[in-house]
């Protein structure tokens, strides 16, 4: 072999290392960018988490069957179950959910939508009739949305929503949370709030619950699912003692 042979397979066994090297790191860029993209998509809208330790989510019939052991591997830490609304709707999956949720060991609360169009103790015998003793662990939840146009007097809305708030303390010994958007919040200045809110809230003082997204991704769990995703406004030594103490 000539010495300019030599050279001549030299150069080319560089060059081949050289783009065999570019294509691998090539490769791996786009690997560990495809990566990051996931957990971006994963994480995509969940607050802080250092923040906001706690995530759950709320649950209706249409939200289909869950596996509640999955849902708490992969992070959710409290499940509010839709129960009735107004003075004559029931949930479909209520009782199923209710049920099958005692075996992941999840802390669980229920909420009642709140209809402008019938009376507080209307919708409290509903409440009553429909969920009886199946309350859960955490508060009750009366969820106020802004959903008939032109809306009530807010006056009216909120005697309303205080009478039923009222009427469930007394049936139930439980504390009750109003779950509302911030058109609504200040209606409420003595109650425990949560917020509905795309914007992370500015006033927490009476905040317990924070709803971000309600067509939200869960952390970690590689799922087209989107649910109602929420945060509790706390650390997690301020949920242990919402806990054991019923929200108080």
């Amino acid at each position: 072999m000539t010495m300019y042979h030599a050279r001549h397979v030299q150069k080319t066994l560089l060059w081949h290392q050289r783009w065999f090297l570019l294509i691998v790191s090539a490769l791996l860029i786009s690997v560990l960018i495809g990566f990051g993209l996931l957990r971006h998509w994963q994480n995509s809208g969940r607050p802080d988490k250092n923040t906001y330790p706690v995530l759950g989510i709320s649950l209706s019939q249409e939200d289909g069957y869950q596996d509640f052991h999955l849902l708490k591997n992969h992070g959710v830490g409290f499940v509010y179950l839709k129960a009735t609304q107004g003075a004559d709707y029931f949930d479909d999956k209520f009782l199923d959910n209710y049920w099958r949720i005692q075996g992941a060991q999840l802390p669980v609360g229920v909420y009642h939508y709140f209809s402008f169009t019938s009376s507080p103790q209307e919708q409290m015998q509903n409440f009553r009739d429909s969920v009886g003793a199946q309350i859960g662990t955490l508060p009750i939840v009366i969820q106020v949305n802004d959903y008939q146009k032109p809306r009530p007097a807010r006056s009216k809305i909120k005697k309303s929503v205080l009478e039923l708030q009222t009427l469930l303390v007394t049936t139930y010994q439980r504390k009750v949370i109003i779950q509302t958007a911030p058109v609504f919040a200040d209606l409420f200045p003595n109650a425990a709030i949560w917020i509905q809110s795309a914007r992370q809230p500015r006033q927490k003082s009476r905040l317990v619950f924070w709803e971000y997204d309600n067509q939200g991704k869960i952390p970690s769990l590689a799922s087209t699912n989107l649910f109602h995703m929420s945060v509790f406004v706390g650390d997690q030594s301020n949920w242990q003692h919402f806990l054991q103490t019923g929200g108080y």
